[in-house]
């Protein structure tokens, strides 16, 4: 996980590391397994609710094929 500097503080940079940290984590069961996943966090993160940023993640890991596909 890496939040660059110019996102913000400390306290703003531990925060989004901790939202995303949360989202893959609960979607853990959906990731191909065995994958590193390097996660860059921009400044646009910041204004985003957590369902924002939920839905980004995942368009991200799906765009990638990193989704499991969805069974039935």
């Amino acid at each position: 996980m890496s939040v660059s500097k110019k996102v913000g503080n400390a306290v703003v940079r531990n925060r989004m590391r901790r939202l995303v940290k949360e989202i893959v984590r609960h979607h853990q069961h959906e990731i191909v397994e065995h994958m590193d996943l390097i996660f860059i966090v921009r400044k646009g993160a910041l204004d985003k609710s957590y369902q924002e940023l939920e839905k980004s993640v995942l368009h991200v890991l799906r765009k990638s094929s990193l989704l499991k596909a969805k069974k039935g």
